[in-house]
């Protein structure tokens, strides 16, 4: 113990990893005689293993589910029929003309007018008649500032 007190921090962590490379290293090594060991078994295990599996297979419940297996293409095929047709009979059932529009009401119809016309700044051939008239505004403010008024002073 007394000999880690004096390692340094990176020396401690050689020694670890060089401890576990020597572990790994035995375990690796003894691994092979290990897996021979384990397969090695009498007939009469490998015999027990067989009966074991066998009764298994033999069960009810595996037959059952062996059955089900033989009969699910079967099952889905009855059930993708099925669906087919209550498809078929939805869609023969379907109205064939879609209901009229609704009645467009005339006075609904002038109100969006009147709004559109009340949005919009002007016809299009008036244009340059606005623009115009915006200069005019503009020269007549340059020419002649606002005049301003003075202001009375009432106080009471």
């Amino acid at each position: 113990m007394e000999i880690i007190r004096h390692l340094s921090a990176d020396e401690l962590i050689d020694l670890t990893i060089e401890s576990d490379r020597q572990s790994l290293r035995q375990t690796l090594e003894a691994l092979p005689d290990w897996a021979r060991s384990s397969t090695e078994h009498s007939e009469e295990f490998w015999q027990k293993q067989r009966d074991s599996v066998w009764s298994r297979i033999s069960t009810p419940q595996f037959r059952a589910q062996d059955r089900l297996a033989q009969w699910s293409p079967a099952l889905a095929c009855s059930a993708l029929a099925a669906i087919v047709l209550l498809a078929g009979f939805i869609l023969n059932r379907a109205p064939s003309a879609l209901p009229r529009e609704a009645q467009i009401d005339p006075d609904h119809e002038l109100l969006l007018q009147v709004e559109r016309a009340v949005n919009n700044d002007g016809p299009a051939a008036l244009d340059p008649a606005a623009l115009l008239a915006e200069e005019m505004v503009q020269d007549m403010a340059a020419v002649h500032p606002p005049v301003r008024k003075k202001e009375s002073n009432h106080e009471n």
